[in-house]
């Protein structure tokens, strides 16, 4: 009886001893994902940095970000705009002499090319997820430090804003931007903006006041990228509207009305849009299952879809 009750106490100590094992080694996962979020920035930073390059040309200088070891760098079109000669300094202090450079003809993006092989390349990441609030890092040179000087600046802060748009005129449009609080200045243009995982989500590209500033979205950047890459050209999808934001009425409030969905202003003749049948006065509310509140998201959508993709509009 005595031996029988004592393999009972053993069954129940190591019934114990299993449930503490479990629990030991439940907190050695969180211990380990505390320790990987209280580095996460140093992380990301360290796995982008190496891509990461200063541009010099006869008028300035600026960032830029390897996106293929074979020498194909994405800035800023207002970084190299007009230069003849330009040279790119990487991390590891190697100075190249730029053999191309394609520009975007509508918005702020240009593809540098020097002749180089093995480098080390970013990886393009996913925006489609991204929230206002998530962490995100720039990489660049300000004022004209390069790698050969101080070396990169990296800054650290959050995403404040994802609807926010600028149109400075042909060659100039920025339809698709993530604004953040990160702090950039003169030089830090066409530097990456990266996440947590260290990969490319945005193109920094302009600054309003301090803690208010904006990169590019690669959801429509790794497009023209790639559009610049292979064919050396500017490729952009076209509709054939001029739309503007639509007020609605409040159904019950008669005094007030609510922005939503983009009302077609004009139908340029011999456009898809008119092949389509869209009219003047007609107000899209609904793009490829997406609900238009405001007429950015439609250009939004839009811009990042390629040439020959079928859009289908509720109107």
């Amino acid at each position: 009886s005595q031996l029988s009750g004592a393999q009972g106490t053993i069954s129940g100590l190591q019934s114990q001893l299993g449930g503490i094992n479990s629990s030991l080694a439940t907190l050695d996962q969180q211990t380990a994902a505390l320790i990987k979020t209280s580095t996460a920035i140093q992380d990301a930073a360290a796995k982008a940095l190496p891509s990461m390059v200063f541009i010099e040309t006869h008028s300035g200088s600026g960032s830029g970000v390897i996106m293929d070891k074979d020498g194909y760098i994405l800035t800023n079109k207002h970084v190299v705009e007009g230069a003849t000669e330009a040279r790119v300094i990487t991390q590891d202090r190697r100075i190249y002499n730029v053999v191309n450079i394609w520009e975007d003809s509508l918005m702020d993006l240009a593809v540098v090319k020097i002749d180089a092989k093995n480098l080390t390349a970013a990886e393009f990441g996913d925006t489609s997820d991204l929230k206002i609030g998530d962490t995100v890092v720039a990489l660049g040179n300000p004022l004209g430090y390069s790698p050969a000087d101080y070396g990169s600046t990296v800054t650290a802060g959050i995403v404040s804003n994802l609807l926010n748009w600028w149109n400075f005129g042909i060659g100039y449009l920025y339809p698709d931007l993530i604004q953040f609080d990160v702090f950039i200045t003169n030089g830090n243009s066409g530097g990456p903006l990266i996440d947590l995982d260290g990969k490319v989500i945005g193109i920094n590209s302009l600054g309003e006041e301090a803690g208010i500033n904006y990169a590019i979205n690669v959801a429509t950047a790794e497009r023209v990228y790639n559009n610049l890459v292979n064919s050396h050209q500017s490729i952009h999808p076209y509709l054939g509207v001029d739309i503007w934001d639509f007020e609605q009425p409040i159904p019950g409030e008669p005094s007030a009305t609510q922005l939503l969905g983009a009302e077609i202003w004009d139908v340029v003749p011999g456009s898809p849009a008119a092949a389509a049948g869209l009219r003047v006065d007609d107000v899209i509310i609904n793009a490829n299952g997406q609900t238009i509140g405001l007429s950015i998201e439609f250009i939004r959508l839009l811009w990042r879809l390629d040439v020959g993709d079928t859009l289908t509009l509720t109107v």
